[in-house]
């Protein structure tokens, strides 16, 4: 019973003091837009090589990328490189750097892919730029 009066009391209590919405709120949630987006693919690559790709941006490990996964992050308008690397060590295949830029309400899609050129004993991880129409 006491708590029930305790809940009747609070909602009182809100009721009372004209709770509302505050414009400032609506303001923040705007500015929201000024961020770019990073989207991140992996296609199935070789059959087999099941492993995750480390990602990393600036220097700060942000996940690990699976077969037919995407990563997306907010980033906000700036210079960013982006490392892609496979710590499964007996594979050996060789990471990549990337440099990209980010612009206020961009989306920047990249796919990460594994590919061994021709006469090349190592695979190696690629990251390209998908284009949009």
């Amino acid at each position: 019973m006491v708590r029930l009066f305790q809940i009747f009391t609070l909602i009182f209590a809100l009721i009372s003091s004209g709770v509302g919405a505050s414009p400032h709120l609506l303001y923040v949630a705007s500015t929201s837009s000024h961020h770019g987006t990073l989207v991140l693919g992996r296609s199935t690559g070789l059959p087999g090589m099941f492993g995750r790709f480390t990602v990393i941006l600036n220097g700060k490990v942000l996940g690990m990328l699976g077969e037919n996964q995407i990563f997306k992050k907010r980033l906000i308008p700036g210079r960013y490189t982006l490392t892609i690397r496979d710590d499964v060590e007996y594979r050996k295949f060789i990471g990549t750097k990337v440099r990209i830029s980010i612009k206020s309400s961009q989306i920047e899609y990249l796919i990460v892919n594994s590919e061994k050129k021709t006469f090349d004993s190592r695979y190696r991880i690629v990251v390209k730029k998908v284009k949009k129409d």
